[in-house]
């Protein structure tokens, strides 16, 4: 019967092989034997190097090229487990445990390692791996193999007001101090975050150019924009530049620790400023104003702000135009805004002008309504009649609403009164007045209206040569006296002058030796021109005032 474990055992010819090609190896090495695997001399309580062979639910198994495998509780090396292959460095804690295997600590190795560090000078910046386990007074506690303070000042690059939000946290910290008697450890989270910082800025700084898109994180919020970190470098963007619409708080649109993708506007490689913005990574409501907003389209829109000059007007987010106060009513002077529209109104509006470089549009509200100056020579033809209110006063006249129209008209300081100096309108009209006018001059292309107040009474110098002709005598009253006579009224608004050569037979030196203001006299028309508005007289007598 045939033995069955032949079937696994190696053949004749194959034991021969073996055996040929172990001589060989002999022969190579000078015919001594092989010393076989290196081992690495182990003790407790001393550092030892490893492999990762295998990661259980709760085990680390690691190949200490020793005669027996290390294992290290999975627990201790926190939110990462170790991967198969990864090199570790640990510290012997029993040479051999009840499953004579090597026990080991990573723990134990980092506080061994705190130590060291400090030994060689805690300035040489070596970087231990750690856990915060809690938050307390004026800082965090820190597992490094050994509880450790983290100063609150130690704990970020900015300042964290919740230390709390730190715990369970892995982080790498830096010694700053260590007291072996009193085991005392302090340790910066802050020291290591710089440094690496400064590398990624190094690395930024050396690529950062104007148009770059970039994805970064909010750091800090101001009243006036906000700060994102995009690799080693915080950058601001201003208010304007956070929405392509109206932003009344920054919070509103972003809030820390934001992720965001933002445009590189501007760099200063010198005073490491930067610009960013927000509104430019997406895409710009003004691509399809050419379409919407062409110069000549009506459109419907809302009051967002007054300014002295005009109302701004958003058609939708990022897309505003300004109303000029001279757009907003035909043939008005508006002194503000706030006397035409309100903020929140609705208004239609006309398009003047599109500004795509610059992202503006210019308006107009008084186009979307027929032009009153179009028909207003046909409906106020010269020397029409009106009635309005006085609306303001210069220097140079007074502005009248015609009570029918928006329209005004202007009432020229000439055309206030007949024979009378006036030296400003106030002097005869009040604002808010109501005056009768009559049309004097229509200009519908420079949309002016010329008004004459005086001339809705009869000129007093009309037919002055027929009804004053030379010879005549006629009764008068002093109104004022010159040097060189004295101005002397025949009717109301017609005046003549007796100068001081026609004043009697002597010789008259001055006026006030013959006559007074208010004296009535009776006088001889020496000459009336109704062309130079002129009356000469010669006093004839004085009579008693």
């Amino acid at each position: 019967m045939s033995d069955p474990l032949k079937d696994y055992l190696p053949s004749d010819e194959e034991i021969e092989k073996a055996l040929q090609e172990a001589m060989r190896q002999d022969a190579a090495s000078g015919g001594m034997p092989s010393a076989g695997p290196t081992f690495q001399a182990l003790r407790e309580n001393a550092a030892a190097h490893g492999k990762v062979l295998l990661v259980d639910h709760d085990t680390v198994v690691v190949d200490l090229s020793y005669k027996s495998e290390g294992v290290i509780a999975l627990s201790e090396f926190g939110a990462k487990p170790p991967a198969i292959g990864d090199e570790v460095e640990a510290w012997v804690m029993a040479l051999e445990n009840v499953d004579g295997q090597v026990q080991l600590s990573i723990k134990e190795a980092q506080r061994h390692k705190v130590w060291e560090s400090m030994a060689d000078g805690a300035q040489e910046g070596t970087v231990l791996s750690g856990k915060v386990t809690e938050a307390v007074k004026g800082g965090c506690v820190v597992d490094i193999g050994m509880r450790a303070f983290m100063p609150a000042r130690e704990c970020d690059i900015r300042y964290v007001e919740d230390l709390s939000v730190l715990v369970g946290k892995d982080v790498s910290v830096q010694v700053i101090e260590a007291d072996r008697d009193n085991r005392k450890v302090v340790v910066s989270r802050r020291s290591v975050l710089r440094n690496e910082r400064e590398k990624k800025k190094g690395s930024l700084f050396e690529t950062l150019a104007t148009g770059q898109t970039h994805h970064g994180t909010v750091t800090n919020i101001t009243d006036f924009g906000a700060f994102v970190d995009i690799g080693g470098a915080d950058g601001l963007v201003h208010k304007g530049d956070l929405a392509w619409g109206r932003v009344e708080k920054v919070s509103d649109i972003l809030e820390v620790d934001q992720a965001v993708e933002v445009v590189v506007l501007k760099f200063d490689r010198g005073a490491e400023k930067i610009s960013l913005g927000l509104k430019q990574a997406g895409p710009s409501p003004w691509d399809h104003a050419p379409l919407s907003y062409a110069e000549g389209n009506r459109v419907t829109g809302r009051v967002v702000g007054l300014l002295d000059f005009g109302a701004v007007v958003e058609f939708e987010p990022g897309i505003q135009g300004l109303v000029h106060v001279s757009e907003m009513k035909w043939g008005k002077r508006i002194s503000k805004p706030g006397d035409v529209v309100a903020l929140g109104d609705e208004v239609e509006v006309e398009v003047l002008q599109l500004d795509m470089e610059r992202n503006k549009l210019s308006l107009s509200m008084k186009r979307v309504e027929e032009n009153p100056w179009t028909t207003l020579d046909k409906k106020y033809p010269f020397a029409t009649i009106v009635r309005g209110t006085v609306t303001r006063l210069e220097e140079f006249g007074a502005f009248v609403k015609i009570d029918e129209d928006e329209v005004e008209g202007l009432v020229h300081i000439s055309e206030l009164v007949w024979n009378e100096r006036v030296s400003h309108p106030k002097e005869k009209l009040s604002v808010g007045e109501a005056v009768t006018a009559i049309v004097i001059g229509n200009d519908a292309e420079r949309q002016r209206l010329s008004l004459s107040i005086k001339q809705t009474e009869p000129d007093p110098w009309w037919d002055v040569g027929e009804r004053y002709a030379a010879g005549k005598t006629c009764g008068a009253t002093v109104v004022r006296l010159e040097s060189f006579g004295a101005f002397a009224e025949l009717e109301k608004g017609l005046e003549g002058l007796i100068h001081v050569s026609n004043m009697g037979d002597f010789r008259v030196s001055h006026p006030r030796d013959v006559v007074k203001v208010g004296d009535r006299v009776s006088v001889e028309v020496m000459e009336a021109s109704e062309e130079a508005r002129r009356i000469g007289l010669k006093l004839l007598d004085a009579e008693d005032s």
